[in-house]
């Protein structure tokens, strides 16, 4: 009986050792597996890292890229818009000075004509388009203001009719209306009775549509002792200027005499 237990007990502890040696190889090996996949999870993420790092990279090289064709069309179209600026200035003036020269040389037109009248007039008088002048009044509404002279000294009394015309185009072509169908009470229409001038103002509206292009003076004398003229005033001048120029209408002689 005791040699028996004698004997199992040295063989009990050797296969505790073996045990407990088989649990330390298999907690190792689970280790090494851990500490395996551990190392390559780690190299795994420093090469995702590294792509991304590059990506990234990429992308601020591409967007600074971007940024600098940005700035160079921006500078492009800051040019263009300054030399389209400059272009309309210069366009502006160019305008400004035409019609300048324009004025000017209506009003030497004007000049000939009135030597011309004088010269051939005799002893009849002339009438000079003074002044015409033509602001807005509001809802289509103007005033304007037309001053005759006598150019003839000591003429006398200078008798007749002034008539007033507008030039205009409706869209549909150019016709000339008579101020007296436009205006209000007497304008467009008045009696001539002075020595050395006279005055005349009134108010007349413009239809929707209705572009003006020229004022039309008529001078209809009273008898043979004045000469009647036709005389044309840029519609833009008798607003831009308190002094009109004046032109020679196309469709009849500056001046002649009328009966």
């Amino acid at each position: 009986m005791s040699s028996g237990v004698g004997d199992d007990g040295p063989l009990s502890s050797v296969r505790a050792r073996r045990g407990r040696l088989r649990w330390l190889f298999v907690s190792i090996g689970w280790l090494a597996v851990v500490a395996t996949a551990f190392v390559l999870g780690h190299l795994l993420a420093a090469h995702d890292a590294e792509r991304a790092l590059a990506r990234i990279q990429a992308l601020q090289n591409e967007r600074d890229l971007l940024s600098e064709q940005l700035a160079a069309q921006r500078g492009a179209q800051t040019k263009l818009e300054r030399t389209h600026q400059m272009d309309v200035v210069a366009q502006r003036a160019a305008q400004r000075q035409i019609l300048q020269l324009e004025d000017e040389r209506m009003r030497l037109e004007q000049q000939v004509a009135q030597l011309r009248a004088l010269l051939g007039a005799g002893e009849q008088g002339v009438v000079d388009v003074d002044e015409l002048m033509v602001s807005p009044a509001g809802d289509g509404v103007y005033r304007y203001r037309l001053t005759l002279s006598q150019l003839v000294p000591n003429f006398g009394r200078t008798e007749g009719t002034v008539a007033l015309y507008l030039l205009v185009d409706s869209g549909e072509g150019r016709s000339v209306l008579p101020l007296a169908e436009l205006g209000e009470d007497s304008a467009g229409r008045h009696a001539m009775s002075f020595e050395h001038f006279q005055v005349f103002d009134g108010k007349f509206r413009l239809g929707t549509g209705i572009e003006p292009i020229d004022l039309i003076v008529e001078i209809v004398p009273k008898d043979d002792t004045l000469l009647g003229a036709k005389e044309v005033v840029g519609w833009r001048a008798a607003l831009a200027s308190p002094k009109s120029s004046v032109k020679v209408a196309p469709d009849a002689p500056a001046v002649g005499p009328r009966r």
